[in-house]
């Protein structure tokens, strides 16, 4: 054989091998249940091989979940299961999909791999929220919204509740308020923070620290079946903290942020696969800010290592930690009167309390695993537990106004108000236990999953609050408070409570020749609830019911759909003394609407919805000792839009509104029917676009800017007094190029002065911050 045959012989020996060695390479897929041309395209992302496959031969199909490591071939047979395709590979590595069973050569589309999920991208194609299996949003007969962490980074958000402006219907915590009780809103009723699934209660600690979130997953009105800590199920919705885990390729970033008033923040976000089966992350960071507020300086921190055991295959073991905790000065907001009403004006700056009050502080600590098996391609199983503390203590000298502790009213003279020593201080043990078992499996021309689970949760809750006689007065238009703080009482707990929840649940969903979504379950809950105070009030009571939800989706295209949903809920009343045994509040929520998905750039939904809440405590009257009963009627009707657009490669849009009608439907509760629910705007809505530039010269530049608009909403039940109606504007740049980034961001560009509801003792306002500006380095290695 000559020289040159050799070579030739050798170079397609050489080939062939390299070929073979491609087909043979295993890489790690993790491709969400969806379409099937959305997961082919991810498939061609995840694996680098060219795909030639017609649009036709995917059309109004599914393909199932793929996760683990395979070859692109194997991987490619996976999706294809049941689809009445096969697919080959080339010498070259191209997959080609085609009927199996049809010999007709049909136009073939070349795949860019463009991901379905795309971490830039804003639109979120799945999600477990909602039904705790990961579902298509498209075929979840509920609201739910989802903020991606590529929105987070772009909007350069400070804070949680920054971020939940993103989502349609949402009223956040007011990140100045003290971490003692959770009071973010959703359609006008109280919603509730949970993390990885377990209940926050009073979501104490750095509750606005987005150092270690992934995603967050936004579901909207009652779901009781699923979700019950704490005191039972939130009636408004749910805001779902995912956290960032470990992952198999290693990636470290380290941070700095400044900004206004002496705002710094250094973070860190280390992710170190140990050995191919133990894999660890670690978030942190630290804040330490002034205010434009007078007298009012916050340090926090929060702390979250994470590690995770996998056989990379069909188990998965995390464990997780949080230390977080975060002091402050109490801010007690300002009252009505001299700021949105009246002839007087407060200086919008004002800290109402001594400059050297001692801080208030929240802390958090917890540790919780979770235990993922895959048994067989029909059966899985998961497995949390979690034990948590949690305190705070809030030390201030409130404002005591004609209209009591709410204050928005002077106590005698035009601007003058009553003002004394106060302490409230509460500490939280919770022990929760979480487990369901999945079964996927095909009947005829139905696909379905059903789910079957368990849960049990006991939380102790126990404190004090002190409030010491009347120091004095003051006049707000000329604040001076000589008087210093002092301890207001004996300091010693004398309020306690435990919380029980536990039930079961099962819930199928089922799709039909691909086109109808069907959600049935039912939960057996128990609520109950053991309150007594060292002074003999003895107030125990408990309830067990079952608790239905059903609902569909009708896809009239591949991209538009229809769905309704009916649920209901319950949720333990504490620290209340009933003239009988404690009931807990129910709720029920029927919406429906339009969900839309067009060539997976356009996504979002249209709902209409009404929720009802009955056996509200009120105060009874007819009792000498004004207990409380259950007993009161609230009802909210609205409106939502939520859309997610990716134009292109480049540019995003995100656009929400809300109209919300929340009302009280009796006047059992001391103010006249029809009143308005308090802090709830009628009206609100978001707009926010950015950029990324794709020239060559300047790619890694972008550019972002929006607006948040909302109407007037109430101060307090009363309804006697209203905040401003309000818009602000923000803009932000970025530039990254290779390890390091550099972002900054202006939030309130036009400088708009207005107050806020604040909700403190159930009214008061927040003055608006002005413009303030953020700048943010990190490097990755």
């Amino acid at each position: 054989m000559t020289l040159k045959m050799k070579r030739l012989t050798a170079a397609i020996l050489a080939t062939m091998a390299s070929a073979a060695y491609a087909e043979q390479q295993k890489h790690h897929f993790d491709i969400p249940a969806q379409a099937l041309g959305s997961a082919l395209q991810t498939l061609a992302a995840q694996s680098g091989a060219p795909m030639l496959y017609a649009e036709q031969t995917a059309a109004g199909k599914q393909s199932p979940r793929l996760s683990g490591d395979y070859t692109t071939a194997e991987a490619a047979e996976k999706l294809l299961a049941g689809s009445g395709l096969a697919h080959s590979v080339a010498e070259n590595g191209t997959v080609t999909v085609k009927p199996a069973q049809s010999a007709t050569i049909l136009k073939p589309m070349t795949v860019t791999g463009k991901s379905g999920d795309d971490p830039k991208s804003y639109i979120a194609a799945n999600s477990s929220t909602a039904t705790k299996t990961d579902t298509p949003i498209m075929e979840t007969p509920q609201s739910i919204q989802v903020i991606k962490r590529a929105l987070i980074d772009d909007q350069q958000n400070i804070t949680v509740s920054e971020s939940l402006r993103n989502v349609s219907g949402v009223v956040p915590n007011n990140p100045v308020f003290t971490p003692a009780s959770e009071n973010t809103l959703i359609r006008g009723f109280a919603a509730e923070q949970v993390v990885d699934g377990f209940t926050q209660y009073r979501n104490a600690g750095d509750r606005e620290s987005t150092v270690n979130i992934e995603r967050i997953e936004v579901l909207k009105g009652t779901n009781g079946i699923l979700y019950s800590g704490g005191s039972g199920s939130p009636v408004g919705g749910l805001v779902n903290i995912v956290s960032k885990l470990p992952k198999a390729v290693a990636s470290r970033e380290v941070g700095f942020k400044i900004g206004t008033n002496s705002y710094y923040q250094p973070y860190v976000d280390i992710n170190q696969p140990l050995t191919k089966n133990v894999l660890a992350r670690f978030t942190g960071e630290y804040t330490n800010a002034g205010s434009y507020l007078d007298a009012v300086n916050t340090q926090r921190y929060n702390l979250n290592p994470t590690l995770t055991f996998t056989n990379n295959d069909t188990t998965t073991f995390t464990v997780q930690g949080k230390a977080s905790r975060w002091d402050q000065p109490e801010y007690q907001g300002l009252p009505a009167t001299g700021t949105v009403a009246g002839n007087f004006s407060i200086p919008r700056t004002t800290f109402i309390g001594p400059s050297n009050i001692p801080n208030s502080y929240s802390e958090s600590y917890g540790v919780w695993g979770t235990l993922d098996h895959k048994f067989n391609n029909i059966w899985s199983l998961n497995l949390k537990a979690r034990h948590a503390q949690s305190a705070f203590n809030e030390k201030v000298q409130p404002l005591y106004g004609a209209d009591g502790f709410i204050a928005d009213r002077p106590s005698f003279l035009p601007s003058t108000w009553f003002f004394a020593n106060a302490e409230l201080s509460q500490k939280q043990e919770e022990l929760s236990f979480l487990g369901n078992a999945t079964a996927k499996f095909n009947v005829g021309p139905t696909k379905n999953t059903l789910l079957i689970g368990a849960d049990h949760s006991d939380l102790d809750d126990r404190g004090f609050m002190d409030v010491g006689a009347v120091l004095g007065t003051v006049n707000l238009t000329a604040p001076s408070f000589p008087v210093p703080y002092s301890q207001a009482g004996a300091g010693v707990d004398n309020m306690f409570v435990k919380n029980t929840t536990y039930g079961g649940y099962t819930q199928l969903q089922s799709t039909f020749y691909d086109r109808l979504h069907l959600l049935a379950s039912v939960r057996v809950g128990h609520v109950g609830i053991d309150y007594h105070t060292s002074q003999g009030v003895i107030s125990n009571g408990e309830k067990t019911r079952f608790l239905p939800r059903a609902g569909g989706v009708f896809d009239l295209t591949d991209e538009y759909s229809l769905f309704i949903n009916y649920s209901e809920g319950m949720r333990g009343q504490p620290f209340l003394n009933f003239v009988g045994a404690p009931q807990p509040a129910e709720s029920t929520t029927l919406e429906g609407g339009l969900k839309l998905n067009i060539a997976h750039q356009l996504t979002g939904q249209i709902a209409g919805y009404q929720i009802e809440r009955s056996n509200v405590a009120v105060t009874d009257n007819t009792d000498l000792l004004r207990r409380s009963k259950a007993a009161g009627q609230q009802r909210s009707r609205g409106i939502e839009t939520d859309l997610t657009w990716q134009a292109t490669d480049a540019l995003s849009i995100l656009a929400n509104y809300a109209h919300t009608d929340a009302r009280y439907t009796d006047n059992l509760a001391g103010v006249p029917e029809g009143n308005q629910l308090a802090m709830v705007p009628e009206n609100s809505g978001r707009l926010w676009l950015n950029y990324r530039f794709q020239q060559p010269v300047i790619k890694g530049l972008s550019i972002g800017g929006g607006v948040y608009a909302q109407g007037q909403a109430y101060l307090s039940n009363n309804n006697l007094y209203k905040s401003d109606g309000y818009h602000s504007f923000d803009a932000s740049i970025a530039y990254e190029h290779q390890r390091f980034k550099l972002a900054a961001t202006v939030k309130n560009l036009t400088d708009e002065h207005y107050f806020q509801p604040y909700g403190y003792f159930g009214g008061r306002v927040i003055a608006s911050e002005g413009t303030s500006a953020y700048v943010t380095g990190s490097v990755k290695f």
